[in-house]
């Protein structure tokens, strides 16, 4: 008998502020419900590493979505302080190139192996969904870097996602941009509600 999957052991909430006790109160309030926690660049920023063991205790699955982009030797670094961290997944722009993209997955490894912790899952960014116009041949030269280099997955607008799934079907895929269909786009333009994320393959 094949295993039931909770669906939301797959649900990331983005925890979107500086303020951490306002991304703790927002992650309690969603726990049990969402199984990753995403730690973007904002809440990093402001609090750095101290941020992610409150919540490891609560449960979740960390997303670290600093999308590194930089020399390989200095993405290499930072991947191995990343690695020692604990989180599940992290992320690094593809327009990096193989080598940064391989640079990364070195020092994820080497860190892992340092701090005898697991090796977290690199996700590597095609299109930010702030950009309005991504063609077919951005996304596929992107892939083609990311699978190339061995990463673990990607990150991708839903708007992009049946095409992705149409030439890469069996990669991990990341879909931030979903929101509801009542709510602000913010500075996302490609985006989608839930129930158009998941019919898209999300």
């Amino acid at each position: 008998m094949e295993a039931k999957v909770d669906p939301g052991a797959r649900l990331a909430i983005a925890l979107d502020t500086d303020d951490i006790d306002e991304a703790m109160s927002w992650a309690r309030a969603v726990k049990g419900k969402f199984g990753i926690a995403k730690v973007g660049l904002e809440l990093f920023t402001a609090h750095g590493p101290e941020v992610i063991g409150p919540l490891l205790s609560l449960g979740f699955k960390i997303f670290l979505d600093l999308k590194l982009h930089d020399i390989p030797v200095t993405v290499e670094k930072a991947s191995k302080v990343i690695s020692k961290l604990g989180v599940a997944y992290t992320t690094i722009h593809a327009v990096g190139g193989v080598d940064m993209v391989r640079a990364a997955l070195s020092g994820l490894h080497d860190g892992a192996r340092s701090a005898n912790t697991s090796v977290p899952q690199l996700l590597g960014v095609t299109v930010l969904t702030s950009v309005v116009k991504v063609t077919r041949d951005d996304l596929a030269e992107r892939i083609s870097i990311l699978t190339e280099a061995g990463a673990d997955g990607l990150v991708c607008a839903p708007t992009d996602l049946a095409y992705i799934n149409s030439i890469i079907p069996g990669f991990v895929k990341v879909v931030p941009g979903i929101r509801r269909r009542e709510d602000s786009l913010g500075d996302q333009a490609r985006v989608a509600s839930p129930d158009q994320a998941l019919a898209a393959g999300a």
